[in-house]
């Protein structure tokens, strides 16, 4: 099914997320569909939707909605080569010229639309018609369930009741259930995460937050990246992150929500061109974005770990190796403990002229994963009250103190 796709993309085969999603794309129950990031999601809905437009009605048959204005446009690349003369498609984002575009639709109708929710709203007020709507697609959905996309999508599904509703993502929280359960129905599920042979090496390094910029600099040393993202939670620790790499030679950019969106788009296309060896960017400013990055060095832990596997799945695509290094410090222990739970593997690495190597527990420097082990254990207060930092560091020592005592006394 669908093999002719195969020459046209350059794909030797299709990826598990793809062969299922095909399977039972005709069914007329609602979709969901979960899989890592990388693993080709957009691809596993774009070749039977465009497989199933009928060019000779003069009809929109696909409304396919995302978070970003960049993934708007990189879906409609990805769209491109699949695409014949007959079908028309449209993509309405920030950078779409309203008035041109509505003038456009009082005489034409597109069959495929790509936007993102805003725009498709506004689109749809002011001449497109999404009632006639086949397949309508929530593609990156968990980085659009809060409240003001809700609120957009909402308005959305009221306009396109008759469609089969496809949800793309990487993963599923509770509202995305909620929304589900609301609005869904008897539907579909596939969950190809087992599936997928992600070939992505996690190699966890335990730091100061204050020294983290040294560590930057000593892991730039022994790493030599095709292309490296590192991301940082705190605009402040990336501006200054930036301007520290900057003076230390580095080829590096920085993808951030200040830049225009003609310099946002300029940045985007030196980035995929190779322009650069680094990219420091936020979780939002490469929301989604389709980097083919060898590594991903986390500056920290983001403060909500759905994002952990979004930084992930930006190396190791599509069968490809990728290695994701992360820095972390003492008062990171719940998260990791939390990361392991999400089945994360948790191996301690430390830096030496070699390069990264993977720390030996036999040997008593540093902290090792058992001692890690230990100080998770150590409760953390429900509120946190003055001074709370110093007795947690007498607590972490203490709970060092008795492991080793322990190993030493074996």
């Amino acid at each position: 099914m669908y093999k002719n796709y195969l020459e046209k993309l350059n794909f030797n085969k299709f990826s598990p997320i793809q062969e299922e999603t095909f399977k039972i794309f005709k069914r007329k129950n609602n979709f969901v569909a979960v899989a890592p990031t990388g693993t080709g999601k957009t691809h596993a809905y774009l070749i039977p939707i465009i497989d199933s437009i009928n060019t000779n009605l003069n009809e929109l048959q696909a409304a396919i909605v995302v978070p970003t204005n960049e993934l708007v446009y990189q879906i409609y690349t990805m769209l491109e080569p699949l695409l014949n003369n007959e079908v028309r498609v449209k993509r309405y984002d920030a950078n779409s010229n309203r008035e041109r575009e509505i003038n456009w639709l009082r005489r034409n109708t597109p069959h495929i639309v790509i936007s993102t929710p805003e725009k498709l709203n506004d689109f749809s007020d002011n001449g497109l018609d999404l009632h006639k709507v086949k397949y309508f697609v929530l593609d990156e959905a968990d980085m659009m369930f809060d409240e003001y996309f809700l609120r957009q999508i909402d308005l959305l599904i009221n306009k396109v009741k008759n469609s089969k509703y496809l949800l793309y993502s990487a993963t599923i929280n509770e509202n995305m259930y909620n929304f589900i359960k609301k609005y869904f129905g008897i539907y579909d599920l596939v969950d190809t995460t087992n599936l997928h042979e992600l070939k992505i090496t996690h190699k966890f390094i335990n730091v100061d937050f204050k020294d983290r910029l040294k560590v930057i600099d000593e892991i730039t040393k022994v790493i030599n990246p095709f292309l490296a993202i590192i991301f940082v939670s705190r605009k402040e620790d990336q501006i200054n992150l930036f301007k520290y790499m900057q003076n230390l030679n580095l080829n590096v950019t920085m993808l951030s929500g200040d830049l225009s969106k003609q310099q946002r788009r300029n940045t985007l296309t030196e980035i995929h061109n190779l322009k650069y060896q680094y990219v420091v960017a936020s979780d939002l400013a490469a929301r989604g974005i389709d980097f083919d990055a060898t590594h991903i060095i986390n500056y920290d832990l983001p403060n909500h770990l759905e994002f952990f596997k979004h930084r992930s799945g930006r190396t190791g695509r599509m069968g490809k190796d990728g290695i994701v290094i992360t820095l972390y410090d003492n008062d990171d222990r719940h998260k990791i403990t939390r990361l392991e739970k999400m089945k994360i593997d948790i191996n301690e690495y430390k830096i030496t002229k070699d390069g990264l190597v993977i720390k030996d527990e036999r040997k008593d420097e540093g902290i090792t994963k058992k001692e890690l082990e230990a100080i998770r254990k150590i409760p953390k207060p429900k509120q946190v009250k003055p001074n709370y930092r110093k007795r947690n560091k007498r607590k972490i020592k203490e709970a060092l103190r008795r492991k080793r005592r322990n190993v030493k006394n074996r």
